[in-house]
């Protein structure tokens, strides 16, 4: 038996179905040797011409990707560690490559999909979700003192605007999927067990100018006003992460999508393994066991 995390199929109709179950494990959690896997199965598609579209699902109930593997995080010596940079770079980099796939993309969400779980929909050109009573989408970093890692703070505020994107980075609330659909963070809801047949079909009936064109608006800049941005003296009196994903935002959807993830990534590193995040992700840890 494999103990593969990542299966494809192809189906009939020429659609992959990439699902995601990670041996051992209640839930998907985006570990390094995770990410290796799904670049692998990534680079095995990317010659595939032949392939209508990729959808991206879990195998596990109620939970799609949970985040990051948390534990990697607590057990740091402290900020900007070369570890820290390599695993951030390594998720980075799987993502563009889905991004870059020449066909389309979608994520079938059945349950959580949460922090570094939301990112890879986002990096996915289309998201569904289903009607699984666990169906959350989030990212939640800023409660434990970091910011979104994997392009989260660029690729939100593009999809469903400046206004809500910050909200939902700024205060780490998750949304259900009635929520979810009403901001535009995902196209709408399936019933569950025609989640995968009904993302299918959404990317076989889609122009390729449909797709391509809402890729290439996502890596160019928003265009505001000046009005958007915050206070410097107002900025001081935050919490650090959450004036770190404010000035992320800010900055960064000015400037191309690689270059604000660049942006983020330097954020990313002052935080993660700063005192403040250590005690927040042990507080997080404590809470969970009393549960």
């Amino acid at each position: 038996m494999s103990n593969s995390a990542v299966r494809i199929d192809v189906r009939p109709d020429n659609v992959a179905v990439l699902t995601l179950d990670q041996a051992g494990s209640r839930a998907n959690v985006l570990t390094a040797a995770l990410w290796h896997e799904l670049e692998a199965a990534l680079i095995s598609l990317r010659t595939r011409i032949d392939l209508g579209g990729l959808v991206i699902a879990s195998a596990k109930p109620g939970i799609f990707i949970a985040g990051a593997d948390l534990k990697f995080f607590a057990g740091l010596p402290g900020p900007n560690d070369p570890t820290v940079r390599q695993f951030i770079d390594l998720g980075l980099r799987v993502l563009f490559l889905l991004e870059s796939l020449p066909f389309p993309t979608c994520a079938a969400i059945d349950g959580a999909a949460l922090g570094g779980g939301l990112e890879v929909a986002l990096a996915c050109d289309y998201r569904l979700v289903g009607t699984h009573p666990r169906v959350e989408l989030g990212l939640p970093e800023v409660t434990l003192g970091l910011i979104p890692g994997w392009g989260g703070t660029q690729r939100l505020p593009r999809l469903i605007g400046l206004q809500h994107g910050k909200a939902m980075l700024r205060v780490g609330k998750s949304c259900d999927a009635s929520r979810a659909v009403e901001q535009k963070l995902v196209l709408r809801q399936v019933e569950s067990g025609q989640l995968i047949d009904a993302a299918a079909e959404l990317l076989l009936n889609l122009p390729p100018e449909t797709w391509d064109g809402q890729r290439r608006l996502k890596y160019e800049p928003m265009l505001l006003p000046d009005s958007t941005q915050a206070p410097e003296d107002s900025l001081q009196t935050m919490p650090a992460a959450v004036r770190e994903v404010t000035k992320c935002v800010n900055d960064g959807v000015r400037l191309l999508l690689a270059e604000g993830i660049n942006l983020e990534t330097e954020a990313f590193l002052r935080l993660a393994g700063s005192d403040e995040s250590k005690q927040l992700i042990a507080a997080f840890f404590a809470a969970r066991k009393k549960t």
